[in-house]
């Protein structure tokens, strides 16, 4: 790669330089402090960016410019626009588009020619579009210090000077190095006038799409204790926000190389004669092996579509640009959260940063609100007991005794090939690491609630017993799929709505009856359900399910229903939990945390509700239950009479459950339930109360494409929870309103907005996702490397290799070509090709044993049936997850904060374990299982 021009070296490389060229000099202490105030004054200008400059503004200025662009363009006649369609509301929104139309003199007409209007709104086109010089970024940040300067600029002003009180502003406004997000650029006077005066200097030079980034701050959630203003104003980033990543083309490597050896995997097996090897394999019992071996080439026309796909990594991979920085990147830099502030002052003053109940934003508390929450919890002896290390061991013990048994149990009566491993997965022969294994109990707030109280969380994912849970609930899917009265989301609850058609009001042997909207809570459910009924209830119900499959044999259903059993009893048996040091086992009810305990609570909810007479009569007109949330429509004579319907009719087993009735509206899950002005039954999205909206911030490294995306979900899902075009139509504004809130561009939202509206709501009702295509994927993480890479380029050049591959190896055979894919006789034959294959010596490498059906004859030997893998019809894609995001680096330092003082209770415990222990005793698997 030639090497950039020194003077478009960064200036920080430039700094090295000299500094490396100045031998053993040193700074002196003077510009050291001198380069410390200015880093610390942009701190305060970034700080102190009022809301009304990056928010208010911004609606108030676009309003006031279409009414005068409008005006300048028509006369003194007024732009008026019509409410009477029903689209109204979002058109009000897309005046935006209006403004950009305008603005870039697309709406101008002859002001553009004459060089009056249309010459600047080109100008302000440009200048939005080429935001990354600093140039322009003055010129377009000069209109944004207060909302009167900003009207008044748009009316007259042209020569994009901003008028400011200090007069040294206006004499230095000149300097040409100057840039905003390098402090070591700000000249040396700015730290000798007010602090005001220099803030706004700052300010006015820093790119537009900067500030606006910046609508982000706001407050979050305090329990017991007071955030400074910067601390908390860089939280309200949210858990969403992905920390930038290093430019790292490494990463396409990688992945590639990845995919070449899954795709040689893939195609070697279904090659072979190994009937039924592929209708046995369940990625959910999938275990992830230590060490994968690599699969050898396979036949000669697979490997040349493999090195055309290497040949385009090659050409795209080096005309990458090695820096970012000078690879043309269009995203402006904008100020990150100081992530190593935030983990010390949160550290050193013992707070933690902690999701809410409901998803209503992030919060934080002390580490002595967690402490005393927690323990008010584990310290009722209905629920939790406390045990010794002796006590806890001896469980784990047994715990690992019974998935041993199960594994052993499902290899001896072969019940699925893949489950004796996957029963096996969370075992260790350490028994340090079976307890450091076992999940740590902790609370999140439920900060809708006064006083706040807390909501307990224990994370099971990967205890001991975690496959057996998991087995249950994969067996229970198909039952819970097919149960009455389950609600599945908003969604099945927006589509079973849809189908109703109910009068408001109806006589009943001479009683009017109106109909209410009833809503029902079960108070701690998962605590007080009866773990044996639930048990049976569940056996019961995959028993039913099992008689009516014609495709599963009474024996193997014998075996499936033995292998629940015990995997019922090692999930909800014994669940352990440690906290600060300690341990603890839960008494009663389902397993927290467990994934089969919602199944099961399901279905405990079923086996009462199938009993209770009340659903079975005409006056519940829809009955349905989320977990523990119930929804019904009842016809009766007052709220009271609705409620004490359901009350006495629906009734579960140790369980209390409360209720509430309205015939006007009620909430429930995400959706408003109301009557209209006509009676007819309604419903809208619902907004939770204290909701701070913690979307993905515009500043966070994730791709555009992903913001995109979640922007247009979300506005699925509004059309989803809304029965009237005004509501949905009222959501997609709130959801604009929210999404610019985080940052984003006001344009690019209404663009967004204005392609995807329609569509969403046309699509709202469909029932049936649309079929998943069968796809290539090479795997990887986000990386701005990505953005450089085409995968459709890969994807046709290595189809085109196995084409050309298919065709020379064909040569002179046409009943052979005939039957392959079409592409291959349509595709032009290259001798080149032809060179290589004669070079190789054949197509198929000696000693393979594929499959009869998979093997071709052609001119030069038999050849892999590439066609039939069906790789020339499947596309490519590459998937990336996610790097760092906050919410990992709170969990890091929560985990940090709560066991800093566990550490030593813990090492006492297991001195005091190792005294009463047998010095032979070895903590291996054998010797635990006493073989």
């Amino acid at each position: 790669m030639p090497r950039r021009p020194s003077s478009a070296r960064p200036l920080r490389k430039l700094m090295g330089e000299v500094l490396s060229k100045g031998g053993s000099k040193t700074i002196p202490s003077s510009q050291k402090t001198k380069a410390e105030k200015k880093r610390n004054l942009k701190e305060s200008a970034m700080m102190d960016v009022d809301e009304h400059i990056t928010a208010k503004s911004i609606q108030s200025t676009i309003d006031k410019r279409v009414a005068q662009l409008l005006s300048d363009k028509k006369g003194k006649s007024k732009a008026k626009v019509s409410g009477d369609s029903p689209n109204h509301r979002i058109n009000t929104l897309l005046m935006v588009e209006s403004w950009i139309a305008l603005e870039t003199g697309k709406a101008c007409g002859k002001a553009s020619e004459s060089g009056g209007l249309g010459v600047e709104a080109e100008a302000t086109r440009k200048r939005s579009r080429e935001g990354t010089s600093r140039e322009e970024s003055q010129g377009t940040a000069r209109r944004r210090i207060s909302i009167e300067e900003s009207e008044e600029r748009f009316k007259g002003e042209r020569q994009g000077e901003l008028t400011v009180s200090s007069p040294a502003l206006s004499l230095r406004d000149d300097e040409s190095s100057f840039r905003w997000d390098h402090p070591l650029t700000y000249p040396d006077w700015l730290l000798t006038v007010p602090l005001h005066v220099a803030q706004r200097y700052i300010v006015a030079r820093t790119p537009i799409v900067v500030l606006e980034s910046l609508r982000y701050r706001a407050t979050i959630h305090e329990i017991e204790c007071s955030l400074p203003r910067e601390i908390g104003l860089h939280l309200s980033v949210g858990f969403k926000y992905m920390l930038p990543t290093k430019f790292n083309t490494d990463l396409i490597w990688k992945a590639w190389d990845d995919f070449v050896d899954r795709l040689r995997w893939s195609c070697f097996w279904k090659a072979q004669a190994l009937d039924g090897l592929e209708d046995d394999f369940d990625p959910d019992y999938y275990v992830r092996p230590i060490s994968r071996k690599r699969c050898g080439p396979l036949d000669w026309a697979f490997e040349h579509g493999i090195k055309c796909g290497g040949r385009a990594i090659v050409s795209m991979v080096s005309q990458i640009p090695s820096d970012v920085q000078t690879g043309g990147s269009s995203t402006i830099r904008t100020p990150s959260p100081p992530v190593s502030v935030l983990k010390s002052y949160l550290t050193s003053h013992e707070l933690v940063v902690l999701a809410t109940d409901k998803n209503l934003g992030c919060a934080v508390a002390p580490r002595s609100w967690i402490v005393d929450k927690t323990y008010s919890l584990l310290n009722s002896e209905l629920d939790y007991v406390e045990l010794d290390i002796k006590d806890v061991l001896s469980i784990l013990r047994q715990k690992v005794r019974v998935m041993t048994d199960l594994s052993q149990w499902a290899s001896v009566k072969d019940v699925q090939p893949q489950l004796p491993d996957y029963f096996m997965s969370q075992l260790s022969e350490d028994e340090d690491d079976l307890l450091r294994h076992i999940p740590r109990f902790y609370v999140i707030p439920k900060i809708h609630k006064t006083p706040t109280a807390a909501r307990p969380i224990i994370p099971c994912h990967s205890v001991v017993q975690g496959p057996a849970g998991k087995f249950v609930s994969k067996m229970l899917r198909p039952v819970i799929e097919s149960a009455p009265f389950i609600i599945h989301g908003t969604k099945d609850l927006s589509l079973k709505l849809n189908k109703l058609s109910l009068p408001y009001v109806k006589l009943d042997n001479g009683v009017l009856k109106r109909l209410y909207i009833v809503s029902g809570d079960v108070v701690a459910f998962y605590p007080n359900v009866n773990v044996p009924l639930a048990h049976d209830c569940a056996l019961a119900a995959l028993a039913h399910w099992f008689s009516l499959q014609d495709n599963i044999s009474v024996d193997k259903a014998s075996e499936y229903l033995h292998l629940f059993r015990e995997c019922l009893s090692a999930a909800d048996d014994n669940l352990l939990c440690q906290f600060d040091g300690k341990y603890f086992k839960q008494k009663r009810g389902l397993a927290m945390g467990v994934a089969s305990s919602p199944d099961l609570a399901n279905l405990y909810g079923v086996w009462h509700e199938l009993r209770s007479e009340v659903l079975k009569s005409p006056d519940v007109a829809f009955y349905g239950r989320y977990i523990d949330d119930v929804l019904a429509l009842v016809y009766a004579t007052s709220e009271t009479n609705a409620v004490n319907l359901l009350r006495e009719g629906v009734q579960f087993t140790d369980c209390t459950l409360t209720w509430s009735a309205s015939n006007q509206f009620m909430p429930f899950l995400d959706m408003t339930l109301y009557f209209d002005n006509s009676k007819r039954l309604q419903w809208k999205p619902y907004r939770k109360p204290l909701n701070h909206f913690e979307r993905i911030p515009w500043i966070s490294s994730h791709p555009l494409y992903v913001k995109k995306g979640t922007f247009i979900g979300e506005l699925s899902r509004m059309a989803t929870l809304s029965s009237q075009f005004d509501d949905f139509a009222d959501a997609c504004k709130e959801v604009a309103d929210i999404y610019i809130a985080r940052g984003y561009p006001p344009m690019l939202i209404a663009n967004w907005l204005k392609q995807n509206y329609q569509t969403r709501w046309d699509t709202r009702l469909r029932e049936t996702s649309p079929p998943r295509a069968d796809v290539l994927v090479l795997k990887s993480e986000y990386n701005i490397s990505w953005d450089f890479f085409n995968v459709r380029k890969l994807e046709e050049q290595m189809k085109n290799g196995w084409l050309e591959a298919l065709r020379v190896s064909t040569f002179g055979r046409a009943d052979t070509i005939q039957d392959l894919h079409p592409a291959v006789s349509k595709t032009k034959f290259k001798n080149t090709v032809l060179t290589d294959l004669r070079r190789n010596g054949g197509t198929l490498p000696p000693g393979s044993e594929f499959h009869p059906s998979m093997v071709g004859e052609g001119a030069y030997g038999q050849f892999y049936r590439l066609d039939k893998l069906g790789l020339l019809d499947r596309r490519f894609l590459v998937s990336k997850k996610r790097t760092t995001e906050i919410i990992d680096l709170a969990a890091a330092w929560r985990k940090s904060v709560l066991t800093r003082h566990d550490r030593q209770v813990v090492k006492v415990l297991h001195r005091k374990d190792d005294t009463d222990r047998d010095p032979s005793h070895q903590t291996t698997l054998d010797m635990w299982l006493n073989i």
